[in-house]
Formats: structure tokens, C-alpha cells, sequence
């Protein structure tokens, strides 16, 4: 199966009314094969959103053997999947059929000899290094050849990240790509694509300056870019060289968003701050905020959210609303939000992304991926296409409900 489809920007259907579908953990293993076969299938064969860069080299921002941050999602969704599967279970099926899938995609990277360094590019080092921390604990996952590799690509990637990376005047990390300086910029997305995989490279191996350097970024981007008043957060934020800056557009984009509500659970699910330490209580008190006013702003008839979360006239977006779904889920297990005033949001949520599962496993209403811009019609008029991170964020959402659901029962 091979994949290229784009449609203009108006939502299609759901399946069926997510208000009346009950989720069962039998029907989970079905709904993520098929949605991991879509994504292991994506692929570009007419270059409709490949772009050339400066080198010459070819940036395909579809496919799912590419090395970009969309890949990157769907190989962090899979590996939960995966370490959920496995934790009980050493000779599940599922989990050995993904860990495969997982195995498969690095070791083709290998052999084409990796990429340049960037913020997009870092992301694909957390599944790496979270692969590593679980062969460190209970082995077999790596051959003795693929284990040396990888560890190197772990510690000279981090220290890009920590030496080398471009940052701007205020020490954030500018948000570097393929194709795109972004001088002097900060975006959202930052924070899951490499502050992330610092922060894991740093417990792996022990450096904790890592994760200092993570708890600043985490900080400084919250200062910059999340809103006083709604708590949501602006895609980007420009230093103009003298001190002063702007937000792009003040524009509270989806997607960005959803990364802010995975990555500050997962962040301090990690590094295991307490909770008197004041970047603990910072970063909760910003979830805090976001959360509660997503709660509000999610459509009662899809149980979706817009791609541009206070833009009534934007289309409901299914990526992003797995994003938030799966960051709530996160957050309840690790027990930074009240299950009470949170859960009902998350299930239908999470029924509402379902209902975007076509029988093909390929998941609709997902827009393109999406430079910062100071124009709201720009994310608005952004084509919606089947691409790796509609596929990958339905399928963490997932992973995390089943993860939630288990921890009631350790409780």
C-alpha cells in the first residue's frame, strides 16, 4: 500500500458518533496494527512533498524511511506500545512484531550513513535512547555491532545538542531545520523534538548537566511563548537582536500545543524532580493552565479541537487532539492531573480520534506538517493528507490509555 493522498482543508466524516462508542483493550491491538501498517507503508513515490535543499539533498517530509521528526513521533509511539507490551510479557507477539518495525527503521538509517544535526532531526534519539536504557536493564535487543553504533550516535548527537546547537540571544535553542535558520526564533515544538532526547541522553548516561541544561529550555520557552491570560501557547516567538521580541502572529496553534501537554509529563516523569523544587512546580502550574482551558475549548460535536484552538472558523484537527489525549493520559498516571476533573475529557477525546481510524487503518482530519507563520490563514488553509504524525500520535494516544488503565490496578 502506498499512500500519497492530500485533500483540501475541510474535515471528512468520523466513522461513528464518538459519544456512543465504547473502547475496549481488545479492540486497542487491532486499531494500532492497523494504524502502524499505514504508517510503515507511507511513501512519496511522487515526490508531492519532497523539497530540495541547498546540498542537494533530497528532504522527504512523508515517507516513513526518512530521517525527520514525523518519523521520529511515530517510532516514540511505537516504542510505549512496545515497552507496555513487553513489560509482562516478554514473548508478546505484538511486541516483538513492533520492536521489529522499530529495529528495521534505524538500521536502514544506518546504512545510509545518518543525517545532518537539527532540532526536527534530534527527535528520533529518544526512542534510541529509551531502546538502550531497556537493553542496559534486561538486554537482547541489540547485536554487541549495533549496540557500539548506536551508543556512539547517543552521546555525539546529545553533545550537539548540549555544545553546538545554535541558540538564541536569550540561550534557547533556536529552532534549527533541514532548510530553515529560524535566526533568533523559538518554537514549541522544540521541546519535544530535542530538549526531550537531551534530558533522556542525560539519565542514560549520567550527565546531569543535560538535564540542567533541559530544565532551563523547558523554563525559558514557557516564558516566552505560553500566553498569561489563556495559558496556551503561540507556535513561535522572535528575539529581535536588541533585547526586545514577538510572538508570531499570537497565534495558539493545535498541534504546537499538543506537544507542550505530551512533553512536561513525560519531562517530569523522568527526571523525577520533587515536588517543593520550583521547576517542578513551575512546569505543573503551566500544564495546569493549558489543560483546564483545553477542556473548554474541545468541539462537543466531534470531540476534537480546532487546529487553531480559539478559532471557531478552523477546522477540528485529529493529530493534535491525540496529542492532548495522550498527554492527559499521562499526566493521570504520573499523578500531576486530577483524575476527577480530567478523565472524561481524555476518554472521549481519545473515542473521538478512534472515530477518525479509517478500516484501512489511515487516520483523517490531520493537517499538513507546519512552519511557523504570523498569518492565522496559513494554518487554516493547511491541507489536510495522511502523514506519520496522524498516524503516530493516535497510536501514543492509545499506548498511554492502556498504560493508564493498567496503573489502576497497581494502585
Amino acid at each position: 500500500m502506498t499512500t500519497t493522498t492530500q485533500v483540501t482543508p475541510v474535515n471528512s466524516a468520523p466513522l461513528f458518533d464518538y459519544r456512543t462508542y465504547e473502547i475496549k483493550e481488545e479492540n486497542v491491538d487491532d486499531l494500532v496494527e492497523r494504524i502502524t501498517t499505514a504508517l510503515v507503508n507511507l511513501e512519496d513515490k511522487e515526490g508531492i512533498h519532497k523539497y530540495t535543499i541547498d546540498d542537494g539533498r533530497v528532504i522527504d517530509s512523508t515517507s516513513w524511511n526518512f530521517w525527520e521528526w514525523q518519523q521520529a513521533i511515530g517510532l516514540y509511539g511505537l516504542f510505549n506500545y512496545y515497552n507496555l507490551k513487553t513489560t509482562h510479557d516478554s514473548n508478546s507477539p505484538e511486541g516483538k512484531r513492533t520492536l521489529k518495525i522499530i529495529k528495521d527503521w534505524y538500521t536502514a538509517r544506518a546504512e545510509e550513513g545518518g543525517t545532518t544535526k537539527n532540532i526536527n532531526s534530534m527527535a528520533v534519539l529518544l526512542t534510541l535512547a529509551s531502546l538502550m536504557e531497556l537493553e542496559y536493564q534486561r538486554g537482547g535487543i541489540f547485536t554487541s555491532e549495533e549496540k557500539v553504533l548506536y551508543e556512539n550516535w547517543i552521546d555525539e548527537w546529545a553533545e550537539w545538542a548540549y555544545n553546538d546547537c545554535p541558540k538564541t540571544e536569550q540561550g534557547i535553542f533556536q529552532h534549527i531545520t533541514f532548510g530553515l535558520e529560524n535566526k533568533n526564533q523559538a518554537w514549541d515544538d522544540t521541546l519535544m523534538m530535542t530538549v526531550l532526547p537531551l534530558a533522556k541522553i542525560g539519565k542514560l548516561l549520567n550527565r546531569p548537566h543535560y538535564i540542567e541544561e533541559a530544565k532551563y529550555q523547558f523554563i525559558q520557552h514557557s516564558q516566552y511563548l505560553m500566553d498569561a491570560t489563556t495559558g496556551l501557547w503561540n507556535h513561535g516567538y522572535e528575539f529581535d537582536g536588541q533585547g526586545g521580541g514577538h510572538e508570531w502572529g499570537h497565534i495558539a496553534w493545535a498541534r504546537g500545543n499538543c506537544w507542550i501537554t505530551i512533553a512536561i509529563p513525560i519531562f517530569l516523569d523522568l527526571v523525577q524532580l520533587t515536588p517543593k523544587d520550583p521547576v517542578y512546580r513551575t512546569l505543573v502550574s503551566v500544564l495546569h493552565r493549558q489543560i483546564d482551558t483545553l477542556v473548554k475549548l474541545q468541539d462537543e460535536k466531534t470531540g476534537l479541537w480546532r487546529t487553531l484552538l480559539l478559532d471557531d472558523s478552523s477546522y477540528v484537527e485529529t493529530s493534535a487532539s491525540a496529542g492532548f489525549v495522550a498527554g492527559m493520559f499521562i499526566g493521570m498516571r504520573t499523578g500531576l492531573l486530577d483524575e476527577s476533573k480530567y478523565l472524561n475529557t481524555a476518554l472521549s477525546g481519545l473515542k473521538a480520534c478512534i472515530a477518525q481510524v479509517k478500516p484501512n487503518g489511515e487516520v483523517g482530519n490531520v493537517s499538513k506538517g507546519t512552519p511557523v507563520s504570523k498569518d492565522p490563514n496559513f494554518y487554516k488553509d493547511m491541507p489536510i493528507m495522511i502523514v506519520g504524525f496522524g498516524q503516530s500520535l493516535p497510536i501514543m494516544a492509545l499506548g498511554e490509555w492502556l498504560r493508564y488503565e493498567k496503573s489502576k490496578g497497581n494502585k
